[in-house]
């Protein structure tokens, strides 16, 4: 995982983890995440390496989800080199 995704994997894993009866509180981690994502792509981070991270964290079980969100990160890292190297 990346560095910059340290709160959305602790908010995922409190929702993951959170009892399903407890509505308020898990009304409450989705504005945090929802924050938390805004912040994360107004800072530069790519909004959809965020959503695919996020597709990914909300379910970790999910295989689809995590190749989907390596192989688009192994790409973007593919063009962030500068040339010359």
């Amino acid at each position: 995982m990346p560095e910059w995704s340290g709160m959305l994997c602790n908010l995922y894993w409190f929702l993951r983890y959170h009892r399903k009866f407890s509505e308020a509180n898990r009304r409450a981690i989705y504005r945090k995440i929802a924050s938390e994502k805004k912040r994360l792509t107004e800072s530069g981070v790519d909004a959809e390496l965020v959503r695919l991270l996020c597709r990914y964290l909300a379910n970790t079980r999910n295989r689809h989800a995590e190749v989907r969100y390596l192989r688009y990160e192994r790409q973007g890292r593919l063009f962030d080199l500068p040339f010359g190297n």
